[in-house]
């Protein structure tokens, strides 16, 4: 069931984010809660993974983002960062900061790109939902539990 939730979130805000520049709480907000108590049933079944360093993660990287916030970044990159650290965090912290390194260095090499064939300028603001999501994508699938 996770995984249907993970590919239609997946899909969906990239597209959103990159139309309106904006991830709908209504999307995010009930993510990051629905994945906390998915893992804390699974943690009560016994399946591999650990729902503190989960919790933690999650919290971590609420915290981070909306740090970010204050310089830039929006509130929707912070709840998304909450569902998506959970899920790279029920793995591993490396998967967890795997991510969030993998969506920086993306979100860079693009701007990078725009900059060099002058298709932005310095003010130019990119979305980084999907940015998130690729760098999850890319840690879940190169890391082990």
């Amino acid at each position: 069931m996770a995984q249907y939730r993970v590919a239609a979130l997946g899909t969906a805000l990239p597209l959103i984010d990159s139309a309106v520049q904006r991830l709908p709480d209504a999307l995010t907000m009930p993510a990051a809660a629905d994945t906390l108590v998915l893992l804390a049933t699974a943690a009560t079944h016994h399946e591999s993974g650990s729902l503190m360093r989960t919790v933690r993660i999650a919290a971590t990287a609420g915290v981070l983002f909306t740090v970010f916030a204050l310089g830039g970044m929006e509130l929707g990159d912070a709840k998304l960062a909450v569902f998506l650290g959970a899920l790279l965090g029920w793995r591993s912290w490396q998967a967890a900061w795997l991510g969030i390194v993998v969506s920086f260095l993306l979100a860079a090499a693009i701007a990078s790109a725009l900059l060099l064939t002058r298709r932005g300028c310095r003010k130019i603001t990119l979305t980084f939902g999907p940015f998130l999501i690729i760098g999850t994508l890319a840690a879940a699938l190169t890391t082990s539990t």
